[in-house]
């Protein structure tokens, strides 16, 4: 799915988030957008930081040995054995360091701020807060399902 798309996507998300909040008040249409703006946030930190995380390692990728004999095999053999294949290969390592970008982490710091902001005003509502933190991965699954469809 297009960036474009994607975004499209979550306005609509919002616009019902807005529709569906307003009608309980003020502040529980302040709570749910705030929330709904962190965790977007969040996502488009996450998608920069492992965009160009996947684009510098794919700059520097070595192929192995048993890697390209599976993509010089891939003419000679039928794909049944070439899927076997490919099957058999594992990562080396667990790789951690996208969770820990900086403009990731700001981008948590800025969601844990706007809950305290809004708890010491004394207008939290934990509720419509929540609707607005889980309306990014609901969005998320959505796309996904969409997406495959196509």
């Amino acid at each position: 799915m297009k960036f474009k798309n994607l975004a499209i996507f979550y306005l609509i998300l919002d616009a019902l988030l807005i529709a569906i909040t307003s009608a309980y008040g003020a502040v529980e249409l302040l709570n749910s957008q705030i929330a709904f703006i962190c965790s977007n946030l969040i996502l488009f930190a996450s998608y920069l930081g492992y965009k160009n995380r996947v684009k510098n390692r794919s700059i520097n990728y070595e192929l192995s040995d048993k890697e390209l004999e599976i993509f010089e095999d891939e003419e000679n053999e039928n794909n049944q054995n070439i899927k076997d294949d490919k099957d058999s290969i594992k990562f080396r390592k667990i790789d951690i360091l996208g969770a820990f970008k900086p403009l990731r982490l700001i981008s948590y710091l800025i969601l844990i701020v706007a809950f305290f902001a809004l708890l010491r005003a004394g207008i939290f509502e934990p509720i419509s807060f929540l609707m607005g933190l889980a309306l990014m991965p609901l969005g998320v699954f959505c796309a996904g399902v969409f997406y495959a469809r196509k």
